[in-house]
């Protein structure tokens, strides 16, 4: 398995220019969040991905397609989305 560095930097560098943090708790589960660089306003909010789901970088690759077209069907609006 990839270690959580490398994790995080995957799904944070994917989503650029926008702004995006990822999270991994204690508990292995990882929580992503995308904003306007700039306003700070949160355009998608997911929680509850366990980390063992993304410990290859296809499975990685599938969450980030999957999260754009998240945003993509939002129209990057102001919808906050927890899943």
């Amino acid at each position: 398995m990839m270690s959580v560095l490398e994790q995080r930097h995957i799904v944070e560098c994917a989503f650029l220019p926008l702004a995006c943090s990822c999270s991994i708790d204690g508990s292995e589960s990882v929580t992503i969040q995308i904003r306007d660089p700039v306003t700070a306003q949160v355009y998608l909010n997911v929680t509850g991905i366990s980390r063992s789901e993304l410990s290859t970088s296809r499975q990685i690759s599938q969450l980030v397609m999957q999260l754009r077209q998240d945003l993509r069907t939002l129209n990057c609006g102001s919808v906050k989305r927890q899943a």
